[in-house]
């Protein structure tokens, strides 16, 4: 059933109970589409198509669902439906390269099947271009933005992939199996030859930090409840075997980290800096997340540069290929590696990094949640006013 050129089911006889649904939306992914999980398409496609569905309350037993246009109220069609669509596939990942049609499924006499939809793909290309979707205001970011974080944390929720605290929503996902990253940061050779490590404070991050003590790295860890000071700085030298666990919480690099004042950010140099991220591109480096403003204001300071490799920990479900690169602005920060529990990730590193704070893109409630912000904008009031005075 081809659906103005949105859908197409390729519903499997009764003996194999399989149904697997393509979708063609541009913009949307096959993980959302799964992350969906329903045998209805999603809203939005509907909403193109301009078809609306109702499901047969007066007769459940036949599981018909009936599907009415629009614009003639009187034409109706009736069909099976499925209690379960086995596999949701977005078109644009087929066509993009990112699902292999005859890596999908495995058993047999499905493969002849899926060809009917390859070809349908192939015609597609050839008589008509997909359309492409421009962002031109804030609000779309925003709105993009949004979307994305929600799918990922409600994608975690469903499979089950969160530890402590639940409900992750709101929250940078402290992931299972994170122990994990550890393992492959460290094969890295520029972890190896590493001496100052920034790790955000995160409770994803937390064994993150506790294996680069016991590596010997020095760490640094953002300290945003302090007026004056961007991060304690925990040096392993100076901190006993038994006390590393402790260090690497919030609470312990307080109590056991030396404060780095903005005055003194300057004399560091960090190696690797590793950011939270709730959802990131694992093709292009663009992300959502945090560690943006830390590390604009430690390059603007001369603590970073072009060569310090930024690095983010995620889980398998946090990778979306489809979050636009419209997204990232002068002031967000991508990275360059992507570090999952089951792999590394070179991006293509496309975007320009932060090279100093915008303030214009500094909200009243960021400086309330980074008071540091307040000593760091007075600091270079000084410094233009001394400036002006030579």
């Amino acid at each position: 059933i081809d659906f103005k050129e949105h859908c197409r089911f390729i519903a499997f006889g009764p003996e194999t109970d399989i149904c697997i649904c393509a979708l063609l939306i541009p913009h949307i992914s096959s993980i959302e589409l799964n992350y969906i999980g329903q045998p209805d398409p999603p809203i939005f496609s509907r909403q193109n198509s301009r078809i609306s569905y109702a499901r047969s309350l007066s007769n459940r037993s036949n599981k018909a669902t009936t599907f009415t246009n629009k614009s003639s109220s009187s034409e109706s069609l009736v069909f099976i439906e499925r209690d379960i669509v086995h596999l949701w596939i977005s078109l644009r990942d087929i066509c993009n390269k990112l699902v292999h049609i005859d890596r999908i499924l495995k058993q047999q006499g499905i493969l002849s099947k899926l060809m009917h939809i390859e070809s349908w793909i192939q015609s597609y290309k050839n008589n008509r271009n997909e359309s492409i979707i421009k962002i031109n205001n804030d609000i779309s970011f925003q709105i993009i933005k949004a979307r994305a974080r929600t799918i990922i944390w409600d994608i975690m929720e469903l499979k089950n992939e969160i530890s402590y605290p639940r409900p992750v929503h709101g929250r940078i996902p402290n992931f299972r199996y994170n122990p994990n990253c550890s393992i492959n940061l460290a094969q890295l050779e520029e972890f190896q030859r590493a001496r100052v490590i920034e790790i955000c404070p995160s409770l994803a991050q937390e064994h993150l930090r506790l294996f680069s003590l016991s590596e010997g790295k020095v760490l640094l860890t953002p300290a945003p409840s302090l007026d004056n000071a961007l991060f304690y700085k925990l040096d392993p030298k100076f901190l006993h075997m038994q006390d590393l666990s402790r260090a690497a919480t919030k609470s312990g690099a307080a109590a056991l980290g030396t404060i780095v004042n903005l005055t003194a950010v300057g004399n560091l140099h960090v190696d690797i800096f590793v950011v939270a991220s709730v959802v990131v591109n694992p093709i292009s480096g663009a992300r959502l997340g945090y560690g943006d403003i830390e590390y604009a204001i430690m390059h603007q300071l001369g603590a970073c540069n072009d060569k310090t490799l930024v690095i983010t920990t995620v889980h398998e479900s946090q990778l979306l290929n489809d979050l636009p690169e419209s997204i990232m602005t002068e002031h967000d920060l991508p990275v360059n590696v992507i570090i999952t529990p089951q792999r590394i990730i070179y991006t293509e590193n496309k975007f320009p990094r932060p090279k100093e704070l915008n303030w214009n893109n500094i909200d009243n409630e960021t400086i309330l949640n980074l008071p540091v912000l307040k000593e760091f904008k007075r600091l270079q009031q000084l410094q233009k006013l001394s400036s002006k005075s030579e």
